[in-house]
């Protein structure tokens, strides 16, 4: 008889702004942007669900290589690195996912929507 092996749960990824996250961010983030440069395991992402002129970039760790000027939702955890000039987050991802074909603007819309549906909900 074959033996049952049980995985513990991950926790789900938060969708977030990449000016949001912070060297306390300990869950697993999603973060949606475009490519702005990329090598073999490696690329700068810059958000594309913020608002133009706060979005920020991070410097993301992946499998592969990422396609410059393409979107990507991209899963995983936030660590800290050391630079020279002092310490900056990168994103370790797990997943790279290209949406390209992607509506953000219906996205947006449809996250709006379902927080009025919450907040009328519970009040």
């Amino acid at each position: 008889m074959a033996e049952e092996k049980s995985y513990p749960r991950r926790k789900p990824s938060k969708l977030m702004r990449i000016r949001d996250l912070s060297t306390k961010t300990t869950d697993p983030v999603r973060i949606m942007g475009i490519v702005v440069d990329s090598s073999p395991g490696f690329a700068v992402i810059q958000d594309i669900f913020d608002d133009v002129k706060k979005a920020k970039k991070i410097q993301v760790s992946v499998e592969g290589t990422l396609e410059i000027k393409h979107k990507y939702l991209l899963i995983g955890e936030v660590t800290e690195k050391k630079v020279e000039s002092g310490k900056e987050l990168r994103l370790n991802a797990t997943i790279a996912h290209n949406i390209d074909t992607f509506d953000i603007a219906l996205y947006k819309e449809a996250l709006e929507m379902e927080d009025q549906v919450t907040r009328s909900m519970s009040g």
